[in-house]
C-alpha cells in the first residue's frame, strides 16, 4: 500500500470539501445545485475509492502488524470510524443530484456539515495518530 498515495488523497479530499463548504457558505444554493452535485460526484469517486483502500487494505495489514503500538492504534481507529464509508454514500446518493439539493436545502446544507466533520475529523486522526507510526 502506498502511503504517500493515501496521503495526497488526503490533500485532494480536503480542498474537494473545502471548495464544497465554501459555496454553502456563500449562499444561492439553488443557483449552484448543479455545481454542488458535480463537486460532489468528483469527492465521491476520490473518497470512495479512498475509504475503500483504507478499509480493505491499509487497516487490516496494520492491525496485524507486530508493532503493537500500531496494531492497537489502526483497531482503535478502525473501530472509531467503521460506519463512515457507508454515511458517505448515503450522502452521495441522495446529493449528486442538482434536483435533490434544490429540493431541500436547509438538509443538504446540515448533512454536508455533517459529513464533511466526520470526513475532517477522520483525516486528521489518521494523519496525527496513524500514519504517523508507518
Amino acid at each position: 500500500m502506498n502511503h504517500d498515495l493515501l496521503k495526497n488523497q488526503h490533500s485532494i479530499i480536503r480542498q474537494l470539501i473545502q471548495e464544497i463548504e465554501e459555496e454553502i457558505r456563500l449562499g444561492n444554493l439553488d443557483h449552484k445545485a448543479f455545481d454542488l452535485s458535480l463537486k460532489i460526484s468528483k469527492l465521491s469517486g476520490i473518497l470512495v475509492l479512498h475509504l475503500k483502500s483504507e478499509d480493505e487494505y491499509l487497516y487490516p495489514a496494520l492491525k496485524s502488524s507486530k508493532d503493537e503500538t500500531l496494531s492497537k492504534t489502526a483497531e482503535q481507529l478502525y473501530q472509531e470510524m467503521g460506519t463512515l464509508s457507508a454515511e458517505f454514500l448515503q450522502y452521495k446518493s441522495i446529493y449528486m443530484s442538482a434536483t435533490k439539493i434544490k429540493a431541500d436545502i436547509p438538509q443538504f446544507i446540515e448533512g454536508s456539515k455533517e459529513i464533511f466533520s466526520a470526513l475532517k475529523n477522520r483525516l486528521n486522526t489518521e494523519d496525527k495518530k496513524l500514519y504517523q507510526l508507518i
